[in-house]
């Protein structure tokens, strides 16, 4: 009851808005003093049972106020307060806070305009910003990204940073996962680059006997440990295993562990602490150790491991649950699951109140409470009659072992199904993706992972005594991790084993996980399941009903979204139909893939009837494969030079990848040129193709880019891709026409001839789809401001949906509608 209190508390603060946010932390301290008083003074005169109800609401107060404390309330000289949005070069102090974490060079892709190399990481806690020739005192915590391997820094070690600092960038498009709102939960507001370790500088190194460098030495020592004794193949995914170093596998196989659902095997969690924890146990009941040296030891081990790990939620939770275990054992005391579980959640909200809203965090502990009411389950139902237990031990040896792993074995395929069934919910409302296959490997996965573990962290105990030892249990844990790997990446290859799906709406996983909450507690009250468990398949019903239900509406959206510098323009047609206008970024093209994905989830939108590519530059079309990955793709259209080596420069690898992509995915490709008019189920809707000619103008790619014009109800849009000189000359030397909404060539390029074009289609709204303003995007703004035209900006605003219909046209700004309170 106190954890679920302090998680309506937390609820309740964050969800309040308007004049709450102003005065709530006064207000929840008010109240949760008032609350506690009559609380205790009902109590104290006759034990009533409101005294109940109030002392829960004072925890529900309290529960908000430290949220409110936490979310809305920053240090006076706190860093965020001298960051702007537009980075700036400074120069700083700080102190890092813990190890470096390092990511090899992404593998090579077509799709990929910018190469990038080893990247680093590590927090750190800024003292000092230099103002002039004077030192700024400050606060805070940031990340502090490096291009490069950054080495020879180690916690608590004192840095002088030459860097450029800034505030985090919001989510910028409806439905994209906020990095600045989960960084704020951490109490981070703003980010520290470097373009080279060089920029670092350690002026003052912690002593080796400092709590915080002793675990960071200890850490360093057994990943040394580990790279000693394993095969070379296998050392970064055990240090993945083991340490959480997960940053260190390449791209591929860390697609595959999510894609196949058993991503969480990759984070240190509570699998690592009770595996731990039942190692030592194991060492105890043996013999070798006396039962109170055997429980003081656990403790010791399983809260070291935790600093070690880092204290993450997952870890913090499985710690006290294996501690309080440990002490009921020692007091002899019967222990609660529930409780356990609840006292774990009230002390990973007592440290962070905003970790309620982590997706991490939500499944990890819904996880363990699945197989905690499985074990519930599992007990009641192992009651064994005499006769069948004298059966039993007369079988031999043999038999008894076969009977044991076949056991073992179902029961954890049923609590693998059982997590799965409670968990797909949770996991596609926030990743999109389900993976039936993990029902299937993870009971295989679970013994190999087990093995490798323990005998990891024996290595890390064992290889400065018995080095051969050591030697052996590497080739053990190498051999299980092998295996392992090559049971996901033949997994993943499987068709039906995970596919990527829109996820259930908000309400719907409120109130079907209110209803699990009901379920349980009527569990645990040893009444019949039935009807709960028919009215979960009544709600799971709905919510593929609600999934599978398709938006249709009587006007047209056109939404302009925010990738950097790329482009992708969704156009929602009436009738239910959706076209795109290139889908790409000059970044990476998985993270362009997952941000067109996710507004297009967000939109209820799970097939493409179009996709037009206006030009063969990379940054136009290489979220492409991963779209189609996600969604039914019904047709592409090219112009006839997508795929010219002359017009391309020779630079054919990355066209001739999506051509290959294409025909692997069955998608039709078409071609079109001047004069030609793509088809809708609309009447009323008209996209002509304006530029280029079949057989193209002199210039290169960009002079020849698709120039799509759109009408309906009276509104135009024009959508000329990087258009530039000689090809914009040969489409302003055509009749004039005026547009309402124009999508500037070229991201705003002064190569565009902004006056010009300006002049030709007299726009009344302007969106420059690209990085932050640069002079010559201020250029092109200035010129299309002198015929009347509103600029906007998809790095300021986010963003830019347009709504056409017959009576008006109606513009809206992501940031506009989502700025934080």
């Amino acid at each position: 009851m106190l954890a679920l209190a302090s998680a309506l508390g937390i609820v309740l603060d964050r969800w309040s808005g308007g004049w709450l946010v102003e005065h709530g932390l006064w207000l929840w301290w008010v109240a949760a003093g008032i609350c506690l008083v009559c609380g205790v003074y009902l109590q104290a005169r006759a034990g009533d049972r409101r005294a109940t109800v109030l002392l829960l609401a004072a925890v529900v107060c309290l529960a908000g106020g430290w949220h409110h404390l936490h979310w809305h309330y920053f240090a006076h000289d706190h860093l965020a307060r001298f960051t702007t949005d537009v980075p700036q070069p400074v120069c700083l102090r700080a102190v890092a806070l813990d190890r470096i974490k390092w990511s090899p060079a992404p593998p090579s892709n077509p799709l990929r305009a910018l190469p990038v190399g080893p990247r680093s990481e590590i927090r750190v806690r800024v003292t000092r910003v230099r103002d002039g020739r004077t030192w700024r005192d400050v606060s805070g915590t940031c990340k502090l990204r490096i291009d490069g391997e950054l080495r020879n820094v180690m916690a608590g070690d004192e840095l002088q940073v030459f860097a450029l600092m800034g505030k985090l960038t919001p989510a910028l498009n409806p439905g994209e996962y906020d990095w600045q709102l989960s960084e704020r939960g951490a109490g981070r507001h703003c980010e520290i680059y470097c373009k080279s370790p060089a920029c670092i500088t350690v002026t003052r190194a912690e002593s080796d006997w400092v709590a915080r460098r002793w675990l960071h030495n200890l850490g360093r020592r057994c990943e040394r440990r580990l790279a000693t004794y394993l095969r070379p193949a296998q050392r970064d995914l055990a240090q993945a295993i083991l340490l959480g170093a997960r940053e260190r596998l390449n791209d591929n196989l860390y697609d595959d562990f999510i894609r196949t659902g058993t991503i969480h095997l990759l984070v240190v969690s509570g699998m690592h602490v009770g595996l731990l924890a039942l190692a030592i146990w194991a060492i105890v009941c043996s013999g070798l150790l006396p039962r109170q040296t055997g429980l003081w030891l656990t403790a010791v081990l399983v809260i070291g491991y935790a600093m070690v790990a880092g204290g993450r939620p997952p870890v913090v939770r499985a710690s006290v649950i294996v501690v309080l275990t440990l002490a009921s054992y020692a007091l002899g005391r019967r222990v609660s699951p529930a409780n356990l579980l609840s006292i774990a959640a009230l002390a990973v909200l007592a440290l962070n109140p905003t970790e309620l809203f982590r997706s991490g965090t939500q499944l990890s502990f819904l996880c363990v409470a699945t197989l905690a009411a499985y074990g519930t389950v599992f007990q009641r139902e192992r009651t064994i009659d005499p006769l069948t237990r004298l059966i039993r031990d007369t079988r031999s040896p043999l038999q008894k072992l076969i009977r044991w792993l076949l056991t073992n074995f179902k029961h954890t395929a049923l609590a693998s199904l059982a997590i799965w069934l409670v968990v797909a919910p949770l996991v596609a409302y926030h990743f999109h993706i389900t993976s039936p296959i993990s029902i299937l490997i993870t009971p295989l996965l679970w013994p190999l992972i087990a093995i490798a573990l323990v005998t990891g962290f024996a290595i890390c105990f064992v290889a400065w005594i018995l080095p051969p030892l050591a030697w052996l249990l590497g080739e053990v844990c190498s051999l299980c991790l092998w295996a392992s790997e090559g049971i996901v990446t033949s997994s993943r290859q499987l068709e039906w084993g995970n596919f990527y799906l829109a996820g259930p709406p908000g309400w719907w996983i409120l109130v079907f996980y209110s209803g699990l909450l009901v379920a349980a507690l009527v569990m645990w009250s040893r009444v019949s399941l039935t009807w709960p468990a028919s009215l979960a398949a009544i709600w799971v019903a709905v919510g593929l009903l609600v999934a599978g239900t398709s938006r249709h509406s009587d006007h047209m959206r056109c939404t302009f979204l925010s990738v950097g510098h790329g482009t992708c323009v969704v156009m929602e047609l009436p009738g239910g139909e959706t076209l795109l206008y290139d889908s790409g970024s000059l970044g990476s093209p998985d993270r362009a893939a997952r941000t067109i994905a996710s507004f297009l989830w967000n939109k209820g939108i799970r097939k493409l009837d179009g996709v037009v590519l206006s030009h063969a530059d990379v940054d136009h079309y290489n979220a492409l494969p991963g779209l189609l990955q996600r969604f039914d793709v019904s047709n592409v259209y090219v112009s006839p030079l997508m795929f010219d080596p002359w017009i391309t420069d020779g630079r054919l690898d990355a066209p001739n990848f999506l051509k290959r992509t294409l025909e692997t995915a069955n998608v039709p490709l078409h071609t079109v040129w001047m004069n030609d008019r793509l088809r809708t189920s609309s009447d009323q809707v008209e996209i002509e193709v304006l530029h280029p000619p079949r057989s193209g103008v002199a210039g290169r790619d960009n002079a020849n880019s698709l120039l799509l014009a759109v009408r309906y109800a009276g509104h135009s849009i024009l959508l000329p891709g990087d258009l530039e000189s000689p090809g914009i000359q040969a489409v302003t030397a055509e009749r004039a026409q005026a547009f309402d909404i124009l999508l500037a060539p070229h991201h705003g390029s002064r190569n565009s001839d902004p006056p010009g074009f300006a002049a030709w289609c007299t726009p009344k709204w302007v969106v420059v789809s690209g990085p932050r303003v640069t002079p010559d995007q201020q250029f092109t703004a200035d010129s299309y401001r002198e015929v009347g035209a509103k600029v906007l900006h998809t790095a300021d605003v986010g963003a830019i949906e347009f709504t056409l219909d017959d009576n008006d046209l109606k513009q809206s700004q992501f940031l506009a509608r989502s700025a934080p309170k």
